[in-house]
């Protein structure tokens, strides 16, 4: 605790216990495995492929929209049998996977966390990094399960976990290790609601009648557009060069306050003329509140 006599200890709202660490996930040309051909497969596919994944998909049987997305190549590959034990490993080189374990070995038989020693230096090692983004590239980075056989869902999970690989198992919130929440998107604005598996259908009801109405109202992809637009041309042409800690501070103030100058709605029916224009004010604040202020 620091030694500012400010401090107030009852106005320190202890975070929450009980949730779960919500995160966007980058999968973008990463490879996922979906196990299953059905709704539930489907609803995983069209969350991945929001989200650019290199998708293998492996059932007896499809959905019907699942062959149509083969028929637009929209797979990695797509394997119409049963699950094997070998799928969850199919692009993985015996090879590079030598070669990372070695590296390995090497790094941790190695007391010296100094870079200057002899092994430790490979930490850095070019070499070292093409061959993890080379392992990397072949495993799952993710393995989804969406298939009604309980008894197959949990061998998958143990083999996932000798493997080290991150899997969810539809309708068993107890042995995923991330769950699936209802999604609100638009555009680059993306909102995750979730229940910590506890009521997905809820979560759903509560997207379709409560957000949706109210955040459909306004073009939020716009807003995002136009303050993504100020904060690229601030830090690439307003401030090209200047990268020391205190102009990233000042940057970063202004940002921030500017962000809040305006509101939401006012953000969205913007134009870049009218970003240019406050653009134009830095490093003072324009003096005017709304939209039609600025364009006065």
């Amino acid at each position: 605790m620091s030694g500012k006599t400010d401090f107030d200890p009852s106005k320190i709202e202890i975070p929450e216990p009980d949730a779960s660490l919500i995160l966007a996930w980058q999968v973008k040309d990463k490879r996922v495995l979906v196990i299953g051909g059905g709704e539930v497969a489907l609803s995983r596919v069209n969350h991945l492929l929001q989200a650019n994944a290199k998708i293998t998909i492996v059932a007896p049987e499809f959905e019907d929209v699942l062959k149509y997305y083969n028929e637009l190549n929209l797979f990695e590959n797509f394997i119409q049998r049963k699950f094997i034990k070998k799928d969850l490993t199919m692009y993985e080189n015996e090879s590079t996977t030598q070669k990372l374990s070695e590296y390995k070995q090497k790094i941790l038989d190695n007391d010296n966390d100094d870079d200057t020693g002899e092994v430790g230096a490979n930490e850095n090692d070019e070499e070292l990094f093409q061959i993890i983004n080379e392992y990397q590239s072949q495993r799952f980075q993710l393995v989804l399960t969406a298939i009604d056989d309980h008894k197959l869902s949990s061998k998958i999970y143990n083999y996932c976990k000798l493997l080290d690989l991150n899997v969810n198992i539809a309708d068993k919130p107890k042995i995923c290790d991330f769950y699936f929440g209802s999604m609100y998107r638009q555009g680059f604005l993306q909102i995750m609601i979730s229940s910590n598996g506890r009521s997905p259908r809820f979560c759903n009801r509560l997207k379709e009648k409560l957000i949706k109405p109210v955040l459909n109202e306004i073009d939020l992809n716009n807003s995002i557009k136009n303050l993504n637009y100020l904060r690229d041309n601030l830090r690439n042409n307003l401030l090209v060069g200047e990268n020391n800690t205190e102009i990233i501070k000042k940057r970063m103030d202004w940002n921030k306050k500017i962000t809040d100058q305006f509101t939401i709605k006012d953000w969205s029916l913007m134009n870049l003329n009218d970003v240019e224009k406050i653009l134009k004010f830095y490093p003072n604040i324009p003096n005017c509140n709304t939209l039609e202020e600025l364009r006065k």
